[in-house]
């Protein structure tokens, strides 16, 4: 027979695994810049070394890594010659965390 003890036991263990499955925060932006595709990439990828980005991996689908518990992606869009789309998201348990990184990269590519 159970106890109650075991039961609140249950309970917790229950409550700690939901949370486990909890998905992680994902904040974006779109950015419209007046410089080229690769104006933007060389700029992105520089921006991310400054602020700390770690296993930097660039392909060309766009520049992914880490930065300390998030994962961040950056991707520059061609709009014309002179002009291109910034895209950038970043993902991770902590909403501040998320959001204060995501508006670094943001506000370091001009």
């Amino acid at each position: 027979m159970m106890t109650k003890a075991g039961v609140i036991f249950l309970f917790f263990l229950s409550g700690s695994a939901y949370a486990a499955e909890k998905p992680p925060e994902l904040w974006s932006w779109f950015k419209d810049l007046n410089k080229s595709k690769e104006a933007c990439e060389i700029q992105s990828s520089y921006a991310l070394q400054v602020i700390g980005l770690e296993n930097q991996i660039e392909n060309e689908y766009g520049i992914y890594g880490n930065i300390k518990s998030n994962r961040v992606v950056v991707k520059c869009i061609e709009m014309s010659p002179t002009e291109s789309k910034l895209m950038v998201a970043v993902a991770g348990y902590n909403r501040d965390s998320v959001e204060l990184v995501r508006n670094k990269i943001v506000d370091s590519i001009y």
